[in-house]
């Protein structure tokens, strides 16, 4: 596929559709977005636009009918009598659920038939000792992101947010859009929607700020991430050979890889919005400053956590059965179980559906259960750990105690990344039991029996880089819009620092001899 950080994406398709979007009017800049996405669609997926065409089509058609029978349910209530109008409130509604639950099984059924299918047979091979073959099925492009903003806007006329758009290629251009459809972020329809609509008009300032988001984006992903990548790479696909210091390097270099790359390239397709007078919504806010695993989760790929929550978090906590059975649990235990025994089970629900969403695997399946049955140790044995902390007088609220609930966030977050990067649920096992064994610092060096295909230049760039991000991240964390310093200072110093900024990762990008070609990871859900 053409990936965002590419020469390629910057020229013919990005840049090609920026021009034309500020030459045309206001009216018709959605248009420009519209064929600039479905081309970029079409060649980036080879050809396999069938079901973004289809979910679209099912969405728009779901969204008008739901909206066809609001308003016929507001015409008919009018001038009724309450016991009709509850009569009819009840019709309706049993309608329009009707309607948002075929809308979404179809949708869902759509990525569930494409990208689980084989899953689901091996499952079946196995528990029942059955001998389906898999299906050869291509996985359409950044179905698991357009599958996701179908179901918000389906949900959300559903509840009366907005109304259904009437036009499908409006419909379609939210969902094919070009910086959205293969990573995210996540987009809700009123918001993205809406401004892909109105269009903007060109903004210097705006097309500054993006620039400089590009840029920062680019070393985080060309410079640092993928340097770190040969590193992983080498360990995670040759686990037999190393133990004890190279695997938790190797964990920690994914750890690095992984952020740098997403929230690198969600700081490039920001910037390319910036440069349209688009706002797209943050999906990273400096995670690795959490001090628990909900705010790190709060924190690490934020559209999806908020999707999770809305959609099924919010729809199971205000069903019927579950307000039933928190009222029961009132009367049972105390005001904090009371509470917690209830969010839990819909807990249970968000975290699964998050591991299930990234990839057909159990071992997916149990790194989302993974931080469930954390949070909810932590969640249970709170009351006991304040009495502890009481006695021991410990103050929870200073300074060390929040740097060791960070520390101790980040070790909990990089056994995560194991399971979540690992092949295999086996493999992941066999590389956490070799951490304990022959912990030989000297294979990290270069020329000491590690192959890792990295020497002590690329080493360096790797800590300067990872060191000036934090830098960068910790100024942000204190409030500090660097950004905006940036641009405030006078016009040549600017265009100097961007002019190094840009050689730096034109000179220190791991890419050509030596160096793998690294494709996006989130891509692949």
């Amino acid at each position: 596929m053409i990936t965002y950080t590419s020469f390629v994406f910057f020229i013919l398709y990005f840049g090609i559709t920026c021009i034309f979007y500020t030459l045309f009017p206001p009216k018709a800049k959605w248009a420009v977005l519209l064929v600039g996405s479905y081309a970029f669609y079409f060649i980036s997926a080879k050809g396999n636009v069938v079901p973004l065409i289809a979910s679209t089509v099912v969405v728009w058609g779901a969204g008008m009918l739901l909206q066809r029978l609001e308003n016929s349910f507001k015409e008919k209530k009018k001038g009724a009598s309450r016991d009709e109008r509850k009569a009819l409130k009840k019709k309706y509604g049993s309608y329009k659920s009707a309607v948002l639950a075929v809308g979404i099984i179809v949708s869902a059924g759509i990525l569930l038939v494409c990208k689980y299918s084989n899953f689901f047979i091996d499952t079946v091979n196995g528990i029942f000792g059955a001998s389906i073959n898999e299906v050869k099925i291509l996985q359409p492009l950044g179905i698991s992101f357009y599958t996701l903003q179908a179901i918000s806007y389906l949900v959300d006329i559903y509840r009366g947010k907005f109304e259904a758009e009437k036009n499908v290629l409006r419909v379609s251009l939210y969902l094919s859009f070009m910086l959205t459809i293969v990573e995210g972020p996540i987009a809700r329809y009123d918001d993205l929607g809406v401004q892909l609509q109105k269009g903007k008009s060109f903004d210097a300032h705006s097309f500054e700020l993006g620039t400089q988001r590009i840029i920062w984006g680019l070393f985080k992903k060309i410079v640092v991430a993928d340097r770190a990548a040969e590193f992983v790479n080498a360990v995670f696909d040759h686990d037999s050979r190393y133990s004890g210091v190279a695997v938790v390097a190797a964990i920690l270099f994914y750890t690095l890889q992984l952020y740098f790359e997403f929230s690198g390239v969600m700081d490039v397709v920001c910037g390319f919005g910036n440069m349209m007078g688009l706002k797209l919504p943050e999906n990273f806010e400096r995670p690795f400053f959490s001090k628990s695993i909900n705010e790190f989760w709060q924190r690490w790929h934020i559209t999806l956590g908020a999707f999770l929550r809305d959609y099924i978090f919010y729809s199971i906590s205000f069903s019927k059965p579950f307000m039933n059975a928190a009222k029961s649990a009132r009367k049972k235990f105390s005001p904090y179980y009371a509470n917690l025994i209830p969010t839990s089970v819909a807990l249970f629900f968000v975290w699964f559906t998050n591991g299930f969403w990234h990839g057909s695997g159990w071992k997916y399946i149990t790194y989302g259960l993974y931080y469930y049955v954390l949070m909810m140790l932590g969640s249970f044995c709170e009351p006991m750990f304040e009495k502890l902390c009481k006695k021991l007088k410990l103050d929870r609220s200073s300074k060390g105690y929040g740097v060791f609930k960070m520390l101790r966030t980040f070790v909990i977050v990089n056994f995560g990344m194991l399971i979540f990067r690992a092949d295999s649920l086996a493999q992941a096992g066999r590389m956490f039991v070799s951490i304990f064994s022959n912990p030989n610092f000297t294979v990290l060096i270069p020329g000491h029996g590690g192959k890792f295909g990295l020497d002590l230049f690329d080493y360096a760039i790797i800590i300067i880089g990872a060191a000036v991000v934090f830098a960068v991240s910790l100024k942000r964390e204190k409030g500090t819009d660097v950004a905006e310093r940036i641009s405030g200072l006078p016009l040549w110093a600017r265009y100097i620092g961007y002019l190094v900024a840009i050689l730096i990762v034109v000179i220190a990008g791991a890419y050509g001899e030596g160096y793998g070609v690294v494709d996006l990871i989130y891509a692949n859900f």
